[in-house]
């Protein structure tokens, strides 16, 4: 399987089989998710500009809450998790793509210390 049937069955174009979905037949409502997606990621990148704008205005001492705060964090952590998992899903190649033969080996050569700290 190519990555274009790859993600035309992630897309629910075509079924494991490589043949063609029956279309189903919306009355009245479509749903383009891309297209809403992208308009939800342009507001929240709205929203942290203006957010990291106002900061500049905020005194040097301030103490924001800390339920502000933590939605900050989550936030991040929510968008971050997003992107790596679309990420993954593009550049890591099925297990069909991988040949039987591949040795995967450390670019390290020292394990005693697993941290890699020292």
């Amino acid at each position: 399987m190519n990555e274009i049937e790859r993600m035309q069955l992630l897309a629910g174009i075509i079924n494991e089989d490589g043949e063609e979905e029956t279309a189903k037949t919306s009355i009245g409502h479509t749903d383009d998710e891309r297209t809403a997606i992208k308009k939800q990621l342009f507001q929240m990148g709205k929203y942290c500009v203006e957010l990291y704008k106002m900061l500049d205005s905020a005194p040097d001492n301030a103490d924001f809450p800390h339920w502000w705060q933590a939605k900050i964090i989550k936030a991040n952590d929510y968008i971050g998790s997003v992107k790596h998992y679309l990420e993954n899903d593009i550049n890591v190649p099925d297990a069909d793509h991988q040949k039987d033969n591949v040795v995967v080996t450390p670019d390290a050569e020292d394990f005693s210390d697993p941290s890699g700290v020292s």
